[in-house]
């Protein structure tokens, strides 16, 4: 038999089964492609987002300050709690002076210090329906002192303050939503801050 007939019949059958492989591939990406992707973990995972504000001191009988935080797109919230540290002067008047907490511009928790010094932390729930992508907490406060006949002191001065402290931090309790077949979804879910911070922890761990 001519050789170069049967080389032309090998290089024939070569192409046959490459084309072959190459649709079984195709097929396979396919099926796979059109199946549910998920990105699966734990019921009620926890991630703090810690603000990054450093010790401020808000001085006068009315004070303002903000803080923000993001919620990630993949989370489904359960609840989200603010952790406040903060310190108000040791002269105001426990029963005269208030701390209102808004998020979005929306007021939802006012209180009055503990009748004690330094620093305390008050845990607020923070309502889920009031929460965004990218969130602003707002604190405001009414800081009064009293002068000894009781009469409270409303002119500003340095006595009247408040002391947001660098302990203050927001914390998600979430499920996380399966993943959409789509890259940026991927890219949302394995770039997220919680992944980041969960594989840090787990190398961290593991050294």
């Amino acid at each position: 038999m001519n050789k170069s007939f049967i080389s032309k019949q090998s290089g024939i059958k070569r192409n046959v089964i490459n084309s072959l492989a190459i649709l079984v591939a195709i097929f396979i990406a396919a099926i796979t492609l059109s199946q549910p992707i998920s990105v699966q973990a734990a019921d009620n995972q926890t991630y703090t987002q810690q603000f990054q504000n450093s010790i401020t001191t808000l001085s006068g009988k009315s004070v303002e300050a903000n803080m923000y935080f993001t919620k990630m797109d993949y989370w489904d919230l359960k609840k989200v709690t603010f952790n406040f540290n903060y310190q108000i002067s040791q002269l105001a008047n426990r029963q005269a002076s208030d701390i209102t907490v808004s998020l979005n511009g929306v007021k939802f928790y006012s209180f009055r210090s503990k009748d004690k010094t330094g620093f305390q932390t008050e845990k607020i729930t923070v309502p889920l329906d009031l929460v965004s992508g990218s969130n602003r907490l707002t604190i405001t406060g009414q800081v009064l002192d009293q002068m000894p006949d009781k009469n409270y002191q409303l002119q500003q001065t340095p006595a009247n303050w408040l002391t947001i402290g660098n302990g203050s931090n927001v914390n998600f309790e979430y499920q996380l939503k399966e993943a959409e077949n789509t890259l940026s979804s991927f890219y949302a879910h394995f770039s997220g801050q919680d992944t980041i911070a969960y594989q840090r922890s787990k190398n961290s761990n593991s050294r």
